[in-house]
């Protein structure tokens, strides 16, 4: 690798760093079989189900840079880092909160990286000589295997819990790739590993991890709780607990996390920091946000007090299905006139089923009386089948 071409890779490292990127390596362009083959194996064994976008002939041309951009010499993988630090969990009793994943808390983190990158972007541009650089960006949703990528580039290593793991900042990173036809000078991965610990797979409280490094996408609390569109399986449900947008579990227990985060708050990076503003938690949001006033949210409501944050992913029907299992996990009393309502009103089946699930939970004379009138007047079949459901539950105590 020339004199030149080490210059330029590290010139483009310092003005990622200063764009506000925490980490910042690179690979070369070359295919990743092993991924392809992993990636193959898992679909073909039904592990990815519900995400049927992504197909065998989708991984093929997520595991080869160059069929994403015929010219790609190089691969730049990035991380940002994004845990803050609040409450997670702000539940009392007549006053029921949910949980959301560390990284929807602030902004967008699409949004936010996209720029980031869109300025790297044209960053790389000014330093290639005119008509001989090419690019393209990722961020999470595009096509490119960004954890192949990571460990490739020596940015960190698979966790057992199929995060990847970083120096420093642990598995609480934003994942983000620039392949670009330059020439830059790779990095060498790392050789660290998870040892034998495996206290991750043991946590997931819907044991979704088949073996170590083996992720069942269909028991996954994130995907049950951002990517399914239908109905949560009722077995699944009370082991949800209270999170509505994701979990955090495997990565919390992870000990590396724990050092990281035991660094970083020493090093006061946890806090409000200027830099950090837009992963802090937003104030119609938040880290555990208060249940029963969900429930109220219209189409329009949604829209204004999601805009801008990751929670509009799940969607108001997916979020509202979520807030009424939490609530039935809770078994607080104080959310039965609210989940009657959705189960009464709400336009959506999918919400109204939900809602009988809860009040079926919770229990109590108003909860039984509300499921009796909408069995008179319900139409939806599923909607029926999950209040007879509720009411089998009411009976058996």
């Amino acid at each position: 690798m020339s004199d030149a071409a080490r210059a330029l890779t590290e010139r483009i490292r310092e003005r990622a760093y200063a764009l506000g990127f925490d980490l910042a390596r690179v690979t070369s362009a070359d295919p990743f079989p092993a991924a392809e083959a992993t990636l193959k194996e898992r679909i073909a064994g039904g592990l990815m189900g519900g995400l049927d976008w992504f197909t065998a002939a989708r991984a093929e041309v997520s595991c080869d840079p160059r069929a994403l951009l015929p010219s790609a010499r190089s691969v730049l993988a990035l991380g940002t880092f994004y845990l803050a630090d609040a409450p997670r969990n702000l539940t009392a009793p007549g006053d029921p909160h949910g949980r959301v994943s560390c990284y929807a808390w602030g902004d967008d983190y699409h949004e936010v990286i996209r720029q980031r990158l869109d300025q790297l972007a044209a960053y790389v541009r000014e330093l290639a000589p005119p008509g001989e650089e090419k690019s393209i960006v990722f961020v999470d949703t595009g096509r490119m295997v960004d954890r192949a990528v990571a460990q490739r580039s020596g940015l960190g290593w698979y966790g057992k819990n199929t995060c990847i793991l970083t120096k420093g900042w642990g598995s609480w990173v934003f994942l983000a790739e620039l392949v670009t036809s330059l020439e830059l000078l790779p990095d060498a991965p790392v050789g660290a590993n998870c040892g034998r610990c495996e206290v991750c797979l043991h946590a997931c409280p819907t044991s979704a991890f088949v073996a170590p490094y083996v992720l069942d996408n269909r028991r996954c609390i994130s995907y049950l709780t951002i990517e399914l569109r239908g109905s949560i399986p009722i077995e699944l449900r009370p082991l949800i607990g209270t999170h509505i947008f994701g979990c955090d579990i495997c990565q919390q227990v992870c000990p590396v996390n724990q050092v990281a985060e035991r660094r970083l708050r020493a090093a006061g990076q946890l806090g409000a920091r200027g830099e950090r503003l837009e992963f802090q938690p937003r104030a119609a949001v938040g880290s555990s946000p208060a249940l029963i006033p969900l429930l109220a949210l219209d189409a329009d409501g949604f829209r204004a007090r999601f805009r801008h944050s990751p929670l509009k992913r799940a969607k108001r029907r997916g979020l509202l299905r979520n807030v009424c299992v939490a609530l039935g996990n809770l078994g607080d009393p104080a959310a039965v006139p609210a989940l009657c309502r959705a189960l009464e009103e709400d336009e959506e089946s999918l919400v109204r089923g939900h809602a009988a699930w809860a009040l079926g939970r919770i229990g109590g004379v108003e909860a039984h009386a509300a499921l009796g009138r909408a069995l008179e007047h319900e139409d939806d079949a599923t909607v029926r089948q999950e209040i007879r459901y509720a009411l089998e539950m009411l009976g058996e105590r």
